[in-house]
Order: structure tokens, then C-alpha cells, then sequence
């Protein structure tokens, strides 16, 4: 029959144990170490999306600041002319008809000459 020795090499055991647990201490060290390099970088990560977004948001409320100017002047401009236009279709409604062979009156040339000129001034001011 076979018999087992009975000493065991317990320092060589312990020794093994000892470096398995120095082993598995340090890889958690180092997980951990790791896991709040990655926290870190998430937050640097946030924090510039969020200075963007805000960047962003800034540059949305000008934008819209602007609209909103730009369309009140431009209800101004179009009440002013539709009041132009207005009393420019009265004057072309109460005008007398003249004959095709007639010239037009130094009063009508300016008018003509003076709308050619605004609707060039507004097609220069686009």
C-alpha cells in the first residue's frame, strides 16, 4: 500500500498564498486606480459638452435677438409702405386717362423717376 507523506510544504504553500494575495490586492488597486481615471475623463468629458451646449445655447438667443429685430423693422417698413402703396393706387385710380399720343407731365416723371429710384435703393440695400 501506498502511503503519502505527511509533511506537507506549508512554506512553500504559505509562500504561494501570500503571493496570490499580494497579486489580487494589487490588480484591485490598480481597478480601482483605473475606474477614477475613467470617472475623470467622463467628467472632463461633461463638462465640455456642457460649456458647448451653453456656447450654443448663447449663440441661439442672439440669433433669435436678431429675428426678432429684423422682423419688427420689417413690419415698420412694410406698414409704411402699405400706406405708399395705398395712396399711390389712389393717385393712379383718380388720375385722368390720357391719350396714347400724350406725353406724360413733369409731376408723373418724378413720381416714376422717384419709385425707380427707392426700388433701386431697396434692391441695393439686399
Amino acid at each position: 500500500m501506498l502511503t503519502l507523506p505527511l509533511a506537507l510544504p506549508w512554506r512553500a504553500i504559505g509562500a504561494a498564498l501570500l503571493a496570490a494575495g499580494i497579486f489580487a490586492a494589487g490588480w484591485a488597486a490598480n481597478g480601482w486606480r483605473k475606474d477614477a481615471e475613467i470617472e475623470r475623463l467622463k467628467m472632463a468629458s461633461a463638462q465640455a459638452d456642457l460649456a458647448s451646449a451653453n456656447q450654443a445655447l448663447s449663440d441661439l438667443r442672439a440669433a433669435g435677438a436678431t429675428i426678432r429685430a429684423k422682423a419688427d423693422e420689417f413690419a415698420g417698413i412694410q406698414t409704411t409702405l402699405g400706406a405708399k402703396l395705398d395712396a399711390i393706387r389712389k393717385d393712379l385710380k383718380n388720375a385722368p386717362k390720357l391719350p396714347a399720343d400724350c406725353r406724360p407731365d413733369a409731376g408723373r416723371v418724378r413720381l416714376m423717376s422717384d419709385a425707380v429710384d427707392a426700388a433701386k435703393q431697396a434692391a441695393t440695400a439686399r
